[in-house]
């Protein structure tokens, strides 16, 4: 029995030892143990683009500070000597940009056709007339001529007036000049076809830059944004502020214009782009 409790003793010291830290001067070796975990902490997450909505839009005349030169009435437009202006060139206030030859409706024409040959009758029988009675340009003021001279020259002078007339709305051409100067914003004219009256021919910038971005939309819960911007061809982008929008009762679509804070020098009328402003956030988040 008391060897037993020796040999007892003798483990229960053994472990208590190597349970002691190793003392100054000896090294012991520390067993192995589990790193205390730390708490879970978030990863930084790298900030997600803001969706953005884009649309197709286009570059157009900004009505604010142009001014739209039209067909007075009906009829064809010809050239003047230097040709039309195009987009991009500047003209003067009261500078020619074409004429244009009234469309006499057919009944109208012909009803001036047998008018102008009266006029023209009458004016060549005044004309014989006057060298029938020896009558001089000088006499032709002259009011103490006896009266019968003085009705050959009423008449014929009335009978020129009327050929004159008749012959100018037959023939005669109607000028377009330009109401102020300016830059040609947009040329729609054309000598190859017949205008209606009212039709669109030059519209010209006015003052400063007068363009303008104008977005279709055809749906019908489009709100249009206060602002936006325009995404060029080489990715940049122009802020855009909101001037005016509506609904288009015929292409039943929401119609949107946009001012650029500034016009870049290379921008046209007609020029394609694409106009983008955040997307919303959806219900519940």
């Amino acid at each position: 029995m008391k060897l037993r409790s020796r040999v007892g003793l003798g483990a229960l010291l053994l472990a208590l030892a190597a349970a002691v830290p190793a003392h100054e001067g000896h090294g012991h070796a520390e067993p192995a143990s589990a790193a205390p975990v730390a708490p879970s902490a978030a990863l930084p997450v790298a900030a997600a683009a803001t969706p953005r909505i884009s649309r197709p839009a286009r570059v157009i005349a900004d009505v604010r500070r142009s001014v739209l030169v039209a067909a007075p009435e009906a009829g064809v437009l010809e050239a003047p000597a230097g040709g039309f202006k195009r987009a991009g060139q500047t003209v003067r206030a009261g500078e020619l940009l074409g004429r244009l030859r009234p469309a006499t409706p057919q009944a109208l024409r012909r009803d001036l056709e047998a008018q102008l040959v009266e006029a023209r009758r009458d004016t060549a029988l005044g004309a014989l007339q006057i060298d029938r009675y020896g009558i001089t340009e000088a006499q032709r003021f002259d009011i103490s001529l006896p009266t019968q001279t003085l009705q050959i020259l009423t008449d014929y002078t009335a009978a020129k007036e009327r050929r004159a007339q008749f012959e100018n709305g037959l023939d005669g051409t109607v000028e377009i000049r330009a109401p102020r100067s300016g830059r040609v914003l947009r040329s729609d004219a054309d000598a190859s076809r017949q205008l209606a009256a009212g039709e669109s021919l030059f519209a010209i910038q006015s003052d400063g830059e007068a363009l303008a971005v104008e977005l279709k939309v055809a749906d019908d819960r489009f709100v249009a944004p206060q602002t936006a911007v325009a995404v060029l061809g080489d990715g940049r982008e122009l802020p855009l502020a909101r001037i005016g929008s509506g609904f288009d009762q015929a292409q039943r679509v929401h119609l949107s214009l946009y001012a650029p804070q500034q016009v870049p020098p290379d921008w046209v009328v007609n020029q394609r782009l694409r106009v983008q402003w955040p997307a919303a956030p959806e219900p519940g988040r």
